[in-house]
């Protein structure tokens, strides 16, 4: 199984990942031109309700959290964690950067462990190749700093160091905001709640059942040339068509 695969795996099945993202309370007292200020910035406007407008509003007001120099590093962290290939693009290509920005301001208590976390890549970075930069190493020197990181310990019940509950999270927040992406929706196969065609139960369930097809009922309910026409019923319940 590749890196992707498996990161697919642990997004599908772990638990620990949807925790993440249990609601979190905000305020709505807010004035109504902040609303409008949203819904002209916001390209999903009108499929939210007044209060997540007014709370993505209070965001953009925010600004972004990470700096710029952050936000390169992230770009890179994200992209360690699932690089492009054959089955699609980069992390970093999809805007997942721009999903734990998001994140850090929607709950604040990812904040200090993610900066924390850059600025300790930043000082190791300097330690042990002479660059403050994690993004100015070579590819090889930024595995060798990820790598000691990147595992979380044997033992469940063994807290995990600060450097490594950083990754945790940053590998979480990544394949998130990966994988409900556009391309990474493609990536999994997902197609959602998309309108199908429908042939009624297959003829070998309905014998099984000893249950016949009514033709007239077949005639109206399986027909694929007026699937879109709403369905007329009589006064006594009957299907007209």
């Amino acid at each position: 199984m590749d890196r992707r695969e498996s990161i697919k795996s642990l997004l599908i099945g772990a638990a620990a990942t949807s925790a993440l993202f249990t609601a979190a309370g905000c305020g709505t007292e807010t004035a109504e031109a902040t609303t409008e200020a949203a819904a002209d910035q916001y390209p999903f406007s009108g499929t939210r309700t007044k209060a997540e407008l007014e709370r993505d509003a209070r965001f953009h007001a925010t600004g972004p959290f990470f700096s710029d120099a952050e936000r390169k590093t992230l770009d890179r962290l994200a992209d360690i964690i699932i690089p492009a290939d054959e089955q699609g693009p980069s992390a970093s290509a999809t805007g997942v950067t721009g999903f734990i920005d998001f994140m850090a301001l929607d709950f604040p208590d990812f904040q200090l462990p993610l900066r924390a976390g850059l600025s300790w890549l930043s000082r190791e970075s300097l330690q042990r190749f002479e660059q403050n930069e994690f993004t100015a190493l070579t590819p090889e020197q930024q595995i060798a700093i990820v790598e000691d990181i990147a595992y979380l310990p044997e033992d469940p019940e063994e807290d995990p160091a600060p450097p490594v509950a950083f990754f945790h999270l940053l590998r979480q927040l990544v394949v998130c905001g990966y994988f409900t992406s556009k391309e990474g929706l493609e990536d999994l196969g997902y197609v959602g709640n998309r309108p199908n065609l429908w042939d009624g139960p297959p003829e070998e369930v309905l014998q099984k059942h000893g249950i016949t097809g009514e033709e007239e009922w077949l005639a109206k309910c399986v027909d694929h040339d007026t699937r879109g026409e709403v369905a007329e019923w009589d006064e006594q319940g009957n299907l007209l068509n």
